[in-house]
């Protein structure tokens, strides 16, 4: 199935990298570039400018607010064919861009003002790039361009076909309706199953996932295209808005994932900096509808140092998660730190350097469904091994555990200092290797006696003994507690799990009648290595409550939505 998973994903990646190899100029230009950090430049300065005197361009110019014009002509080639011609400027989030077409007579036949600060009509073509058409031979081979944005500036010119171009185009939108269609049932999947288990785990996922799609759809115009086209405003800040959310939203995945509070207190305050840092950043784009993708860049290099500090920790600690997180995370952030240092004008630009955050998210979600798979083995694994240890228990337990005499009532418990050990060694494990435990001290008191009655409580522990619960009598000197009382322990896969068990035990009182009172006092083991709480005794306490108040049950967890129960058992 992995194998499968591969090469289905290499082959849907493979046609990406080959038309984004193949998509370079078909016909060859050459761009003269000269910037306008001066006296501003009109069309006409521009018109009567020898151009041949101006460098060539290159095609990343980094994070430059100022203006720059580009200038070339349409080879003669093209005049041999009778076909417009395509333009395209390959790069959608230039802010202000004003398209010339100039003939012979240096009459201006064609001239576009568009960009990410106008609405998408403006653009003469509807694409997530901009695209002109020109028929050469009518309106002339000399183009100009003027572009300027508050970002990184990019401009990398491509020239097609009218057929080419709508080739390449009916490719694109098919690659691409299959990325964002990954991302979509990936999320749709981990939200599901969110909903059934209720771990905070798969939510983070989902938003982080389409945090994920939303900024790359941000970064190739595609938002802008077919979300919020009437919008150029939140556009404006739709790049910072939602790198900042994949940040803080992945952050919080990562530290759920591998559990980052069980290590030094530096990695969840490291991880808790990043997020906090994220979404202030956020807030701060969306409120004042501004471009900051320049300190979201920053942020997204600090969320990658993050990322890895926690996959080398979390390998070191032969996590079983590690070595998945590590090789699924280190393509991902690698590819978004080369993406960074291109849009920081630090490394050059390529159709396999431009689409690097696509191929690393792409292989991420690859990487993560097998880990999800292993997270699914693993615990059903313990599950097993843990209801294997349960049941030796139960049986040891139930040899020792016999009525004498079923008339007077009275059970025979010896000496059970071993099974205090056994119930503190069962927490660790199941606490460790699943979840939580939930530890509920039960007595069953004879209202005419006012004494522990054993035959009701040896009827709870005959059915107790068909279910996933181990049981565990013994004498206890808790002051509040008469004689001997019996704990029961339940292995939890979450803390939700311990809310049908309580309804469960106090369904027992019920089913006594009226000649009995059923008191108990629950306490849940949590997520720490740390085992200064003793659950047992903590229990104890609990059940002291709930005889003195005359309740049913008494806790202080919490965690749980029926804490402080107060049903009177009189």
């Amino acid at each position: 199935m992995r194998w499968l998973i591969i090469l289905v994903s290499t082959a849907l990646l493979l046609p990406c990298l080959l038309i984004g190899s193949n998509s370079s100029s078909v016909y060859h230009i050459e761009v003269r570039h000269v910037l306008d950090d001066k006296t501003p430049l009109t069309i006409e300065q521009v018109l009567l400018r020898d151009w041949n005197q101006d460098p060539v361009s290159k095609v990343n110019f980094g994070s430059s607010g100022k203006a720059h014009w580009f200038h070339f002509e349409i080879p003669d080639s093209y005049f041999d064919r009778e076909e417009n011609v395509m333009i395209e400027v390959h790069y959608p989030t230039v802010d202000y861009l004003e398209f010339f077409v100039a003939n012979s007579l240096d009459e201006i036949t064609q001239h576009y003002v568009t960009g990410t600060d106008f609405p998408f009509a403006s653009r003469p073509i509807w694409d997530d790039d901009f695209t002109f058409k020109v028929r050469p031979e009518l309106d002339g081979k000399r183009i100009y361009i003027k572009a300027q944005t508050s970002n990184s500036l990019q401009m990398p010119i491509r020239l097609y076909g009218e057929k080419e171009y709508y080739q390449k185009e009916e490719w694109n939108l098919i690659l691409w309706g299959a990325y964002y269609g990954t991302l979509l049932v990936m999320s749709i999947y981990s939200l599901l199953n969110g909903m059934i288990i209720r771990e905070s785990l798969f939510y983070y996922y989902v938003i982080y996932v389409l945090s994920t799609a939303l900024l790359v759809s941000s970064l190739n115009g595609h938002g802008f295209a077919y979300l919020w086209p009437e919008y150029p405003a939140f556009n404006n800040a739709s790049i910072t808005l939602f790198s900042c959310l994949t940040t803080a939203f992945g952050t919080a995945f990562a530290m759920t994932l591998l559990e980052v509070r069980r290590y030094h207190i530096v990695y969840t305050w490291l991880g808790k900096s990043t997020i906090a840092i994220s979404l202030f950043l956020a807030v701060i784009a969306l409120v004042t509808m501004q471009d900051l993708a320049f300190y979201a860049t920053i942020v997204a290099l600090l969320f990658a140092t993050v990322m890895m500090a926690f996959g080398i920790k979390s390998v070191l600690e032969r996590y079983y998660l590690g070595w998945y997180f590590m090789v699924g995370w280190s393509v991902l952030l690698m590819s978004i730190g080369i993406f960074a240092l291109n849009m920081l004008g630090i490394m050059p630009t390529n159709a396999l350097i431009y689409h690097s955050k696509e191929i690393g998210s792409v292989f991420e979600i690859i990487i993560f469904s097998l880990a999800m798979s292993a997270i699914y083995r693993h615990e059903k694994e313990e599950r097993s091994r843990i209801n294997s240890a349960l049941d030796m228990m139960k049986q040891r337990l139930q040899s020792r555990v016999n009525i004498v005499n079923s008339q007077s009532g009275f059970l025979e418990i010896p000496a059970l200092d071993k099974h205090v050990n056994d119930i503190r060694d069962l927490d660790r494990r199941v606490h460790s290797e699943m979840g939580r435990v939930l530890v509920v001290s039960v007595i069953v008191m004879d209202r005419t006696t006012l004494r522990p009655d054993y035959i009701a409580l040896g009827d709870c522990l005959r059915i107790l003994f068909n279910s996933s619960v181990s049981v565990f009598p013994f004498k206890t000197s808790t002051p509040g507690v008469p004689g001997e009382v019996t704990v029961l322990v339940f292995p939890l896969h979450n803390k939700f799990e311990a809310e049908g068990i309580i309804e469960r035990v106090e369904k027992w009182h019920y089913s006594l009648g009226d000649q009995y009172d059923l008191h108990f006092g629950y306490a849940i083991s949590h997520l720490t290595e740390k085992y200064d709480v003793d659950y047992i005794e903590e229990s104890f306490h609990y059940l002291e409550e709930a005889m003195q108040k005359k309740s049913i049950s008494y806790s202080i967890d919490e965690t749980l939505s029926f804490i402080h129960r107060q049903n009177s058992a009189f």
